[in-house]
């Protein structure tokens, strides 16, 4: 390639450049012509719950109540109304927590829990802690506390709408049924045998959508379609409900426990008995995922002979503290400032190549970042140092690079042969790097919520890394070297007696 057209390619590359990482990292500024401000990406990011705060709640298996509760309720009370209240609750040893000493309730029996409400409680847990890893967060906790209560968090990327769905409806592990007025529909009405459940009318549950307009999709067994079929005639239509006159609205409701999630009017069910009907609470795909875990969940496990009743919803600030963003823009800044002059004392114009490797990648991974898949991935400290370890890594590959083209330039051979010789001899090196780091990045896509968030986060800094070491830099070296005059120069080599420069 020409000088001329070398030059012309760097120039226009520094400016796509600095641009480009302008919109990724610098503070707001005002967009001209307008009354607007452009937004960088890494200020529209979803954040943790270390980073951004987030929602929590308690909850309490009914017939349980906090230390604070049973002080409140005994202190508005006196005489004999106070010593029956200070009877019908006790406490167990290692725990905080009164609980209901009625026989009904069948939490205690003598001065110990019974083992029917141990099981009940741990298998609930155990189901509603699933449920959130379903719905796909990557901050989240769900957590026992004083041994027979639930502590829920949810960061406050989730808006507080949202987060209050969420929390209120995937700790219902009430039983799934279906009404039609005040009648529920029997499965046994449909299907022979004693055990007859709704699962054997129900046979799945999903999302769809239909003009981007989503819809929760339930598809029925055979026993369920003559079901279906059977009530179809006697449900009102939609627009008797939009028409405000509700007097004869007759709907077939499906509940968790006592919360109702969705109303199915006869213009909901298809001509194959397919139901495609929106929630009571709206019709946004983030509610439809929470009805569809809770519905999936009831469908499973038949519900749990334990309920929960829940503290209010209540926010807190980030776990590192209210300033801690500032604080890593602030550290992101003095590693940026490092990994870009250091290459340059060090290594001359080839840490400009370096330089420009290092913009790339922060572009890159800050915008997938923000845009991969169809929703925004939350930022925890986690992602933050995937990505720098990422930044890092990239100029110490570069080092490596350069370190290897010196040691070709010191056994005599020409600037251009050693750049040569110097990529050809840590290219498999490089590759053999990033592949294991890449495999690490696969193995924990398989895990968790959280631990999957994390992998796709290290994931796109690996392969982003790996496209910048082996192709990116390189291309961009190769044009500015033979942009350049002088070479020595452009490596910081020396040699007296080199004739071929």
């Amino acid at each position: 390639m020409g000088k001329k057209k070398s030059v012309v390619l760097m120039v226009l590359l520094t400016v796509v450049i600095i641009v480009l990482t302008a919109l990724t990292v610098f503070p707001a500024f005002p967009v001209p012509g307008t009354v607007q401000k452009w937004n960088p990406v890494v200020l529209q990011y979803d954040l943790g719950a270390d980073l951004g705060g987030g929602y929590y709640a308690y909850y309490y298996p009914e017939g349980v109540i906090s230390e604070k509760e049973y002080s409140d309720n005994l202190s508005v009370l006196e005489g004999e109304e106070k010593t029956d209240y200070e009877e019908s609750y006790a406490q167990i040893a290692g725990s905080t927590l009164y609980f209901s000493t009625d026989e009904k309730a069948g939490i205690i029996d003598g001065d110990a829990l019974t083992q029917e409400f141990k099981d009940n409680f741990a298998a609930a847990s155990k189901e509603i802690s699933a449920r959130f890893e379903k719905k796909g967060y990557s901050d989240y906790r769900v957590a026992v506390v004083e041994g027979y209560a639930l502590r829920v968090e949810l960061p406050a990327s989730e808006a507080s709408d949202k987060a209050s769905a969420a929390l209120s409806l995937l700790v219902n592990t009430g039983e799934l049924t279906l009404s039609k007025g005040s009648e529920t529909i029997s499965p046994a009405d449909y299907v022979d045998g004693e055990n007859a459940s709704i699962s054997d009318l129900i046979a799945n549950v999903s999302v769809g959508s239909y003009y981007k307009t989503a819809y929760l999709k339930i598809e029925w067994t055979s026993a369920g379609k003559a079901m279906i079929d059977e009530v179809k005639g006697t449900l009102s239509a939609t627009s008797d409900a939009n028409s405000g006159d509700t007097s004869s609205l007759t709907t077939l409701d499906v509940l968790v426990g006592e919360e109702k999630l969705a109303q199915i009017f006869s213009d909901n069910v298809m001509d194959s008995g397919e139901v495609r009907v929106n929630p009571v609470d709206g019709h946004n795909s983030d509610y439809l995922k929470t009805f569809e875990i809770l519905i999936d969940s009831a469908l499973a496990t038949g519900g749990f002979e334990i309920t929960f009743e829940a503290d209010a919803v209540r926010s807190f600030e980030p776990v590192y503290g209210k300033n801690v963003l500032t604080l890593l823009y602030i550290a992101l800044g003095v590693v940026l400032v490092a990994v870009l002059v250091l290459p340059v004392l060090k290594m001359g114009r080839y840490g400009i190549v370096s330089g420009y490797g290092t913009l790339s990648y922060l572009i890159v991974t800050a915008m997938c970042f923000a845009f991969i898949t169809s929703g925004t991935l939350e930022i925890t400290l986690g992602s933050v140092l995937v990505f720098l370890a990422g930044l890092v890594l990239v100029n110490v590959v570069q080092y490596h690079i350069y370190n290897a083209v010196k040691t070709e330039f010191d056994l005599g051979k020409t600037v251009e042969s050693s750049v040569k010789g110097g990529y050809k001899k840590t290219l498999w090196g490089v590759i053999d790097l990033y592949a294991v780091l890449t495999l690490g990045a696969l193995a924990l896509l398989i895990g968790g919520a959280g631990v999957h968030t994390l992998g796709l986060q290290m994931l796109i800094c690996v392969v982003t890394g790996a496209f910048v070491n082996l192709l990116w830099a390189r291309a961009i070296n190769f044009t500015y070297l033979s942009a350049s005059k002088n070479k020595y120069k452009y490596f910081r080599f020396v040699r007296e007696d080199d004739d071929d420069e």
